[in-house]
């Protein structure tokens, strides 16, 4: 199953838009089809490349405005994602999200371990799943 493309009509994505003041840095920033997608210094700009090429392919990056951000804490990935206000909390959240993990896992970090982060508006993580 293509969860990714799934989270594309999920309500949890919505257009929820990051407000980036000044004093905060989200990382350097690549535009994919509309998506906004923010890496820190932990990760390389080519992975950062491959998630966002991977999240056009899925059409999870479809010209509408999304915003993500890709970070590693030690050799974790984690996959930071705006969601609309209380889209932390839906029933489906824990299964969508793990089958997220496990196909950012497999077909873009080569195996690695990856956790979703469920984020507000500011990159302020509300919930977190962990792939299993």
């Amino acid at each position: 199953m293509k969860t990714i493309r799934i989270l594309s009509a999920v309500i949890l994505i919505g257009v929820a838009l990051l407000k980036i003041t000044s004093c905060t840095n989200y990382g350097k920033k690549l535009t994919f089809n509309g998506g906004e997608l923010y890496y820190t210094t932990q990760v390389t700009e080519a992975d950062a490349k491959k998630l966002g090429d991977y999240l056009v392919k899925e059409k999870f990056f479809d010209g509408n405005k999304k915003t993500v951000q890709l970070n590693k804490n030690g050799e974790t990935y984690e996959f930071r994602m705006v969601v609309i206000k209380d889209g932390e909390k839906g029933p489906d959240t824990v299964a969508t999200f793990t089958s997220v993990a496990k196909e950012l896992s497999e077909n873009v970090f080569s195996g690695a371990k990856v956790v979703v982060h469920l984020c507000d508006d500011h990159l302020k993580t509300l919930r977190v799943i962990p792939e299993k």
